[in-house]
């Protein structure tokens, strides 16, 4: 870092965390560089109260040993002012850089004098750069002071900006060693405001809550705040209010919300007047711990907010939060954020009148779920508390172990319901059913595999727990991939929803229908209304990612339709499917990586491999197999239900590789595992692939065979495949045009795609529909799958559109298959090429972007030097 030139003194000012004292030292490093002397200060808070101390600190440093005072106020009865000696020490060292960290705790002596004779020391020449925190509002004579040197060009501010949100996002990639996705960069970047210091100190406090998939960083836990240590640097200005101004802090941190209220709450609460309220938070907003705005009163940064409501006892958290709820609920305040009330009744807790307080706990989690698992989670776990009915207590906890399994919270899940099982006489036999099932799912979902076992072998779970129910132990053995066995023990349990709803789940993935004993459920007098409408919100759930799962999306969407659900409402691994289905697959691979991060996908198991898949599809797609395949490993490693599921994705993959042996291989076990298990679901696909695997190889009979085989067709996509597959197996141009209608029907721009391009390879038709399969891939953005429709059109004469465009893509394409560590033969496969003209590309490619190798380039898109897209 230069000196500008004609100004001795140079103020860097900022908030705290925006690197004021990194920017200090570089302008240290910047003068030892020229070989200038370097004289370093920093200040604490307690230095402002001591008089003269910085002058001292200066002349300590600067005097020859046998006449130096002692830091801090001048030694009495010296013959010579400070300003004096201090002006003269100065000149004795021409050159010199002071440095002075945080001058806004300088003495306001010290800061006069210096002020006052830096234009007698500026012609030695001595360089003065100095930090100042900005909020602390200055002296108003030194700012007089300092503002007379800026009009005399001996001065200037030189204020620290924020990072940039490309800068914010390239140091938390650094700090991450991933690419967040949005929902954590939103997160941080709120937190931090573009502060480094603060960025940093965020992604240590979230470090046990970051997990990575793909090379993406995800929070497990968007309602967590960040942990920062007790001494960090960010937290330092709490520390040194005084204790009747931390007082106040600590209360605007919980009531901000309350906006123009807040003062006379502040007041309620801490027994002040008033005025004097006011007096305190002005002295906040002058040290630029809180902000006034038209509304009210804010805490300055989401850091200090968090330090100041930690630092509340547990007694006096409750207060406030029960001043909050009673202003609000007496019409005395006013608050526009929905779920400031709910969070403030859950912490007071038993402070205020149980009964309305749990009321209104129970209205606003029952709106909340689904939308918003986290709050939902809190407030029924706050009308729990509320509760002295044990029928309604154990309504609320298992609304909240829901709440929690949506959250990743599975041993907390798993241990409430095992506390409310324990409690056997007080649970109807409905909601002890629920409770058994929860804690299966969260066992499951923490993979206590033992556990599970021992369920399904009609065992209790642990220790002195229950012998599951009939609908348990079916759902274990289902879990465990036994749908046969799981069918015939659910045949006998009695009826109830949870059995009809496993019902409904095991004859989809078997294809055959299950009778429960005694027909169909009805709602007893002991089951809550809120936990039947729960349940029949779960069986609706559960349709639709089947049916999504098996690709009828127009299914799928009609369950949500009747069951009035929206996709906007669902999880995120159900919305992923949606999305996959649907082609909006940025959308897509975000919640489906997501899902994995947080092991989401373990509650969702029929799905698992599914969202696996989901993830792999889309990423082969665009062109990283390497990525894909593990994806579809860490699926098989976690003994995922369905394992078949992955097998499409898998045989494509290897496919396009170049290896069709193992394409078929990877089909063929896949056959073979659905036989064992007694599934269906799924087996549509796989039949056309083996029938589409067979035909290239040339061998028809086992081709014919295959589509032969394929299931009876049980929606608009099973009809679709069954149909492709016989056109292929066959070569029938006469079934072209009734492939390409169903495929239109079924409303997915990727299968359509796909399907165009089987016509046109397998019967020669419709050549010039490949135009519509590029446009649709294009959109996708699977540049990998239009590099091959490009292929085709080139073969069929159809135009391809946008030369340069298309050169571009193709670059994209290699540079990216050539980071994922793909041989040239793999290479050659995958961009239908020779390994020579792989060469060639890859040549031209080196010289147009600098890289020597293939381990440079690999490096640069790694790291997102060289962009792909």
């Amino acid at each position: 870092m230069t000196h500008p030139a004609g100004y001795p003194l140079t103020l860097l000012t900022g908030p705290p965390g925006i690197g004021r004292s990194r920017a200090l030292r570089g302008w240290r490093d910047a003068a030892a560089a020229e070989g200038r002397p370097v004289l370093e200060v920093r200040l604490s808070a307690e230095d402002r109260h001591e008089p003269w101390y910085l002058a001292g600190r200066l002349l300590a440093a600067l005097t020859p040993p046998p006449s130096r005072p002692a830091a801090g106020r001048p030694r009495p009865g010296a013959a010579e002012p400070p300003a004096v000696a201090l002006t003269r020490a100065l000149r004795a060292h021409p050159g010199l850089t002071v440095l002075v960290d945080d001058v806004q705790w300088a003495d306001p002596e010290s800061v006069t004098e210096l002020l006052g004779l830096l234009p007698d020391v500026a012609r030695a020449p001595v360089r003065w750069v100095a930090t100042l925190r900005t909020g602390p509002r200055p002296a108003p004579g030194p700012a007089a002071a300092f503002a007379r040197l800026c009009t005399a060009g001996l001065a200037r501010a030189e204020p620290l900006r924020p990072l940039t949100a490309a800068e914010s996002d390239a140091l938390l990639s650094r700090l991450l060693g991933a690419t967040p996705n949005d929902a954590l960069r939103t997160v941080l970047r709120r937190f931090s405001r573009g502060r480094p210091a603060a960025l940093i100190a965020a992604v240590e406090g979230y470090r046990d809550l970051v997990r990575v998939v793909d090379r993406r960083a995800y929070l497990t836990d968007p309602t967590a705040a960040p942990r920062l240590p007790d001494g960090h640097g960010l937290l330092r200005p709490v520390r040194d209010l005084p204790p009747g101004t931390r007082a106040v802090a600590r209360a605007l941190s919980v009531l901000e919300a309350l906006e123009a209220d807040v003062p006379a709450l502040i007041a309620l609460a801490l027994d002040l007047p008033v005025p004097d309220v006011h007096a305190h938070l002005a002295a906040l907003r002058d040290e630029g711990l809180a902000r006034e705005h038209r509304h009210g009163w804010r805490i300055a940064t989401a850091p200090l907010a968090a330090a100041l409501t930690g630092a509340l006892g547990p007694f006096e958290r409750r207060r406030l939060a029960r001043i909050a709820v009673e202003a609000i609920l007496g019409g005395e305040a006013v608050c526009g954020h929905p779920g400031f009330l709910p969070d403030q009744i859950t912490i007071a807790g038993t402070l205020l009148d149980p009964e309305p307080a749990r009321l209104l706990l129970r209205a606003h989690a029952i709106a909340a779920t689904g939308r918003s698992p986290e709050a939902a989670a809190r407030w029924w776990a706050g009308a729990a508390r509320l509760s002295d009915d044990p029928g309604d207590r154990a309504e609320a906890d298992q609304a909240r172990a829901v709440a929690d399994l949506l959250l990743g919270r599975y041993e907390a899940t798993r241990a409430a319901m095992r506390r409310q099982l324990a409690d056997r006489a007080a649970l109807s036999p409905m909601v002890r059913q629920e409770a058994e099932q929860l804690a299966l799912i969260g066992a499951r979902a923490a993979r206590d595999t033992d556990e599970v076992r021992r369920t399904a072998r009609g065992e209790p779970a642990w220790p002195g727990g229950p012998e599951p129910s009939p609908v348990t132990r079916a759902g274990a053995l289902a879990l465990l991939n036994r749908w046969t066995e799981a069918a015939r023990v659910l045949s006998g349990a009695p009826p109830s929803l949870a059995a009809e709803n496993l019902a409904a789940q095991i004859a989809a993935v078997t294809g055959d229908p299950v009778e429960v004993r005694g027909g169909p459920a009805r709602r007893g007098p002991d089951a809550p209304r809120a936990w039947t409408r729960r349940h029949r919100t779960g069986t609706a759930m559960t349709r639709f990612r089947l049916a999504a799962i098996a690709g009828d999306l127009a299914g799928a969407e009609r369950v949500l339709a009747d069951a009035d659900l929206t996709v906007d409402v669902l999880p995120e691994p159900d919305r992923a499917l949606h999305r996959w289905r649907a082609g909006r697959w940025d959308e897509a691979l975000d919640d489906a990586r997501f899902s994995v991060a947080t092991d989401l996908t373990l509650v969702f198991h029929p799905a698992q491999c599914t969202l696996h898949r989901v993830a792999a599809e889309v990423l082969l797609a665009r062109g990283w197999p390497a990525r894909a395949r593990a994806l579809l490993e860490n699926a098989r490693a976690d003994a995922a239900p369905l394992p078949h599921l992955l097998a499409p994705a898998a045989a494509e993959l290897e496919w396009i590789l170049g290896d069709p042996g193992a394409a078929a291989r990877t089909v063929r076990d896949a056959l073979a595992e659905a036989a064992a298990q007694g599934v269906l679901i799924g087996v549509d696909e796989l039949r056309l692939a083996a029938t589409e695997l067979a035909m290239a190889r040339g061998d028809a009979p086992a081709a014919k065979e295959a589509a032969l085989a394929a299931p009876a067709p049980g929606s608009t996509a099973g009809e679709l495949r069954a149909a492709t597959a016989a056109m292929i197996a066959h070569r029938d141009a006469g079934r072209a045009d009734t492939v390409l209608t169903l495929a239109r029907r079924i409303g997915q721009p990727y299968e359509l795609a796909r399907t165009i391009e089987r016509v046109v390879r397998w019967t020669g038709r419709r050549p010039e529909l490949l135009a519509e399969a590029y446009d649709l891939l294009g959109a996708l953005g699977a540049i990998l799958h239009r590099s091959r429709v490009r292929q085709a059109m080139r073969d069929h004469g159809v135009t391809v559109p946008g030369r340069a465009e298309t050169l571009a893509e193709s670059e994209r394409l290699l540079a990216a298959l050539v980071a994922e560590g793909l041989s040239n033969r793999e290479l050659a496969a995958a961009t239908q090429s020779s390994e020579k003209s792989v060469e060639g590309r890859l040549s031209r490619l080196f010289t147009r972007t600098g890289y020597r190798s293939r381990v440079e380039l690999a490096a640069a898109v790694l790291n997102g030097e060289h962009r792909i897209g």
